[in-house]
């Protein structure tokens, strides 16, 4: 049960920190789970509400069975979400993005960081946390004025 807690608060924490920037959409899938969550989070408690009222205005309608089960349903998807970024916050980078992060810490800190790079086996979060440092170092529009993408 504290793997659980724990994925989910690795999800979270990957969710506050992952870039949130438009060029990425199209290169890393975490980016657009990110804003899907960051939607769900904020939309499920208006659908609960709303499955909770025609549970209350039309009950002959809508039995409880159905409407817990769905209230469930919505529950378990920005829940499943995190677990989900929880679990890919921690996978090591594929050989592909692991020399896309390489070239983009060159970028970053020049030449001498490319053996401590090497040396370890970054992961997405790592990953994350060095694109949130070059958008803010370079801005926007920092993969396409470094020629990253």
């Amino acid at each position: 049960m504290d793997y659980f807690f724990e994925r989910l608060k690795q999800g979270d924490h990957y969710l506050k920190i992952c870039p949130k920037q438009t060029c990425l959409y199209s290169l890393l899938i975490d980016s657009k789970v990110v804003c899907y969550t960051q939607l769900l989070i904020k939309l499920f408690p208006i659908f609960i509400l709303f499955v909770t009222s025609l549970y209350i205005i039309w009950p002959i309608y809508f039995s409880w069975a159905n409407t817990a089960t769905f209230i469930l349903f919505l529950i378990g998807l920005p829940v499943h979400s995190l677990l989900w970024l929880g679990n890919r916050s921690q996978q090591f980078l594929s050989p592909s993005l692991f020399t896309w992060y390489v070239e983009i810490d060159d970028v970053l800190s020049g030449e001498k960081s490319k053996s401590q790079a090497l040396s370890s086996q970054p992961r997405f979060i790592d990953l994350a946390n060095l694109l949130n440092k070059g958008f803010k170092k370079g801005g926007d529009n920092f993969l396409y004025n470094n020629e990253l993408i």
